[in-house]
């Protein structure tokens, strides 16, 4: 498997215009494509157990159908695991309880009694669950698997550890040790920015529904993709010429010095970054000779912690002359992905008007989106869907949909093919783009099993 993987990953690099504009600075867009392979037969049966942190909010705000849904969606996700995969079950409120100690799945009876054994609660020590899942993991048999905290939430940690910056802290202190967090936030009142905050520096995926409703397509798309994970820890490096400066545009942590954080990419996926490169003239090389640009790397392992690294890819653009550069052609992806990373700006300085209730500068913003991004279907359908939000003038659904829409825009994992026309449905349900992160817009039939990881 491990020889699988490394032989077929492969590392794309695709700048937006193929040439440099001789006798001037210049600016560099390039697209880094990072794309596992597809899997192999026997990728599903060779994975390593996986270790699964339960952590369900079950505080007097969570009564009623928040409370029900939640526990279908824990009771899938333990149906869709392996019996060999270790399972904790945490419930909070006010106060933690460790529902069923990490251990083998078996045949599930016990976990699922333990679920439809919980009732409502009280306040929210959000921390002290979250926590009391994620030391669950830490010192368990599994040294290589995945382990991961899910963490459901519909309101605001108000007891024990409150602090955003302490609790991320801890998040990235614990996945550093293996244990990664993705969280689920439920309806208009939960800290969106705490639980984004929490699975970028825990190394997981954030996701929120809208209403109960909202919330079972979240927990298939997450486990649609662990059920297919190749590469995970992945990190890129890229190394210019003296005198360049690199930055990356997606909203990926790290820096040009130590690597950014790429997303952990599933089979047959690719994870993606564009990189801006400004060269100055005086480093341009004479006309119609080529410079070398960048070099860029990935380093990585499997899912049974053998280390992969993507070999270099170089790229060297030639210098031309206006003219000939004017006839050198945009790559389309390159313009399609920028379009993209340009929204999410716009929708990060319309969630900071709403945030100071200008509804006028939102209105205004999202009209110049409207306008701007006409030719980019998904990213039309997306300004759409979240001007009818803004039009309610609800402030907190805005602020989260805003938020959660720029995540997706920024960090999402592409297919390979992408550029092929496919009907969203018929895709992972973690590479379909939906319209708006907090409707559940693609719901399967019952019984669907797409996201087994038996």
């Amino acid at each position: 498997m491990q020889n699988h993987i490394a032989q077929n990953t492969k590392l794309i690099l695709t700048p937006r215009r193929a040439a440099l504009l001789a006798g001037f600075d210049n600016q560099l867009d390039i697209l880094v494509r990072l794309q596992a392979p597809d899997a192999p037969v026997e990728a599903r049966k060779e994975r390593p157990p996986y270790g699964i942190g339960l952590v369900i909010d079950h505080s007097g705000s969570m009564s009623g159908r928040p409370l029900e849904e939640a526990k279908r969606c824990a009771a899938f996700v333990v149906d869709r695991m392996r019996a060999d995969d270790q399972i904790s079950l945490v419930q909070f409120d006010n106060r933690v309880g460790m529902l069923c100690p990490t251990k083998p799945k078996s045949d599930g009876r016990e976990l699922m009694q333990a679920i439809s054994g919980i009732h409502q609660g009280g306040n929210t020590n959000l921390h002290g669950g979250w926590r009391a899942g994620a030391d669950s993991l830490v010192d368990m048999a599994i040294a290589t698997g995945l382990r991961r905290v899910i963490l459901l939430s519909d309101g605001c940690a108000n007891e024990g550890v409150t602090d955003t910056a302490t609790i991320a802290d801890q998040c990235r202190e614990l996945a550093a040790k293996g244990v990664t967090t993705s969280t689920y936030g439920l309806g208009n009142d939960f800290n969106e920015e705490l639980m984004v905050a929490m699975a970028k520096a825990g190394q997981g995926n954030h996701y929120y529904g809208d209403t109960a409703d909202d919330l079972m397509e979240p927990f298939q798309e997450e486990f649609d993709l662990l059920a297919n994970l190749c590469l995970k820890g992945l990190t890129l490096m890229a190394s210019v010429p003296s005198g360049a400066k690199v930055e990356l545009l997606n909203d990926y942590a790290g820096n040009a010095q130590q690597g950014w954080r790429l997303p952990d990419i599933a089979w047959g996926a690719e994870a993606w970054a564009v990189l801006r490169i400004r060269l100055p003239k005086g480093m341009l090389p004479p006309e119609r000779q080529s410079l070398p640009c960048i070099d860029v790397s990935v380093k990585g392992c499997d899912l049974d912690g053998n280390s992969i690294a993507v070999q270099q890819a170089g790229l060297a653009l030639p210098a031309l002359n206006s003219a000939a550069l004017g006839a050198v052609a945009e790559d389309e992806l390159v313009v399609r992905r920028l379009a993209e990373l340009e929204a999410a700006g716009v929708l990060t300085r319309t969630r900071e008007a709403a945030r100071n209730h200008d509804w006028n500068r939102v209105d205004r913003l999202l009209a110049e989106a409207e306008q701007r991004f006409a030719g980019n279907d998904w990213v039309a359908s997306v300004v759409e869907a979240i001007r009818t939000v803004a039009k309610s003038r609800s402030r907190e659904r805005f602020m989260k949909e805003a938020l959660y829409s720029a995540s997706s825009f920024s960090q999402r994992l592409a297919g390979k093919d992408e550029g092929i026309e496919l009907m969203e449905s018929s895709k992972a349900m973690y590479l379909r783009r939906k319209s708006s992160r907090g409707k559940a817009e693609f719901p399967p039939a019952d019984g669907d099993t797409s996201g087994s990881t038996k």
